[in-house]
């Protein structure tokens, strides 16, 4: 079975403020000047067979507006004829490449992307994706294309996601996106999820581009699959990190075939041979298995008597075994809740257990530990994971009892660290709603921004590690009431963040900022001392046009329409 490591996620709460205020309403006029474009970009719209969520996710977050990190306010733009204009902080956009004809319907949105300060990937949106030599990009010279190829195979279109030069400038990792149907994917034994789940699967396809005299050559290609949407892909070191809304699976490697294993087919093989789920502690054991939600506690029967213990439902035996150590006889206790039957007990001696059962004591159990539990217990919201003859079940609570600024969707979401198929560095990000991602400056890995109860928490990716390095305040509890939002954006520097609409507002949310001196000011209701002020400010636009893109810079916003090119200045 693949290694899982769990991954801490250990928040900083000097940088939290429990006694923030929210944000001031501030009337002073923002600097907006407005570009007129005569090739804008045009947004594409999933076709007819396109018809799953993972579709709707993919094209309805594209953002149409790439930020160039190696470049203080410059921006790039695909324009709808396939012309790639280069945006700075001043003066009219311009051209400096245009994506060949291919002859081939344009299914997805092209996509450019920066993998160091004088290269350049860029996808067509209809299959065919190019290394590009730019030069030093400040100049606006024209860019050469230096490779180009169908390298996810023909008719197979996909969006370019994320690139990077490495190792000497020889090494050039590029991350595509797509979105299959499993009859079309080699996947082998990985099946889809069951209960109706939909068959499509959401496809990263890493690879590998080693620089030759030849030029660049493909050296290797990985593909990870997964039911869930991609909120987050970066490469750190040697490892993909994704955060994804389901578990992920590496379903092929050209250089490693035979380490392919689908981790999740081996967690359900051990669940389907496994009788019931146990963990312990130094000084304590739990074992737990599941019944239908509507069976009583008189249905149920539990003895534990010599260190032995038996489980019965309605008089049928359930399992039976006789522990490898000895148990307090009279500390033990057992539970019926929501179908969920535990015993807890208390172990006669500290210390670990290495096996629940003497030799041949008792059937299989599956153990649960700090580093399996992300990976073995999140589908037990939906489903029962040992067959008791009905899988059905009721919610343990009323979702119309929670207000939408409560609704965070991602209940198995995970940030997955992975370079092959054997080991996966997981931190769990089960109930912390994904806001953002933040671009940094040059090479550096994007930041990640999650909700933790109403603040918005940014996180730096390191080696399968997290930092917690920022937050905005009520960051989270904002924007969830935002219903028409559709880009969250902020700059390196944290300084503030912008939530536009589908057309026409921006709502810019400032970091708090410290009073002058010798100024004291008070909270009327609660009384606390208020070290800061937050200041909100609202930008509308003079039409009611899509807005297709959005960034920040620590100066400026930079926003484009179909027909226009605005910068909003902010500092």
């Amino acid at each position: 079975m693949a290694e899982i490591k769990h991954v801490a996620l250990e928040r900083d709460r000097s940088l939290l403020d429990p006694n923030f205020s929210g944000y001031k309403l501030s009337l002073d006029s923002l600097g907006v000047r407005k570009t007129g474009l005569d090739q804008g970009p045009k947004h594409i719209q999933p076709s007819a067979d396109m018809f799953s969520f993972l579709h709707a996710k993919l094209f309805g977050e594209h953002n149409h507006l790439t930020l160039d990190t190696y470049n203080e306010n410059e921006a790039y733009f695909i324009s709808g004829s396939g012309v790639v204009f280069r945006v700075d902080d001043d003066g009219d956009p311009g051209e400096v490449w245009t994506l060949p004809e291919s002859g081939l319907p344009r299914t997805y949105n092209p996509r450019v992307v920066f993998p160091s300060a004088d290269c350049a990937v860029i996808s067509d949106g209809a299959g065919t994706m190019f290394i590009l030599e730019t030069g030093n990009r400040n100049e606006g010279r024209p860019w050469k294309s230096i490779f180009h190829d169908a390298v996810c195979g023909k008719e197979r279109p996909f969006e370019v996601r994320y690139a990077i030069l490495q190792g000497d400038r020889k090494e050039l990792e590029v991350v595509l996106q797509y979105v299959e149907d499993r009859d079309k994917l080699d996947l082998g034994e990985i099946s889809p999820q069951p209960t109706g789940e939909s068959t499509f699967f959401n496809c990263l396809e890493w690879l590998s581009f080693q620089d030759s005299e030849k030029g660049w050559m493909m050296e290797r290609v990985r593909r990870i699959v997964s039911h869930g949407g991609y909120n987050y892909v970066s490469i750190i070191g040697t490892e993909l990190a994704v955060s994804a809304e389901k578990k992920t699976v590496m379903a092929f490697d050209s250089l490693h075939p035979a380490e392919l294993v689908g981790m999740e087919l081996e967690v359900k093989k051990q669940e389907e041979n496994a009788h019931f789920y146990w963990k312990q502690t130094e000084e304590d054991l739990e074992i737990w298995f599941y019944v239908l939600s509507d069976t009583v506690k008189s249905q149920v029967s539990i003895e534990v008597v010599n260190d032995v213990v038996e489980a019965k439902l309605s008089g049928k035996a359930v399992f039976k075994g006789q522990f490898g150590s000895k148990i307090e006889a009279d500390s033990w206790t057992w539970t019926l809740d929501a179908g969920k039957v535990g015993i807890m007990m208390s172990k006669e001696k500290p210390g670990r257990w290495t096996n629940i059962w003497i030799p041949n004591g008792g059937p299989k159990g599956l153990e649960v530990t700090d580093d399996t539990v992300d990976t073995i217990l999140p589908h037990l919201t939906s489903e029962n994971p040992i067959s008791t003859g009905d899988p059905t079940g009721e919610p343990a609570f009323n979702a119309q009892e929670l207000e939408s600024v409560d609704d965070t969707m991602e209940e198995n979401s995970v940030l997955v660290w992975q370079s092959g198929a054997t080991s996966q560095n997981v931190a769990s990000l089960s109930g912390q709603q994904h806001l953002m991602v933040i671009p940094q400056t040059r090479d550096q890995p994007p930041a990640l921004c999650i909700r933790h109860d109403v603040d918005g928490l940014v996180w730096k990716l390191d080696n399968c590690k997290l930092q917690h390095i920022a937050a905005f305040p009520a960051l989270g509890y904002v924007q969830a009431g935002k219903q028409s939002r559709k880009f969250l954006v902020a700059p390196h520097d944290f300084s503030y963040s912008a939530i536009c609409d589908a057309s026409r507002h921006i709502y810019i949310y400032r970091q708090p900022k410290p009073l002058d001196s010798g100024t004291e000011l008070r909270n009327r209701k609660s009384g606390h001392k208020v070290e800061g002020v937050a200041v909100q400010q609202v930008v509308t636009l003079d039409n009611n046009e899509e807005i297709l893109g959005l960034q920040a810079t620590p100066t400026q916003l930079m926003l484009v329409t179909q027909h226009g090119l605005y910068r909003i200045r902010v500092n």
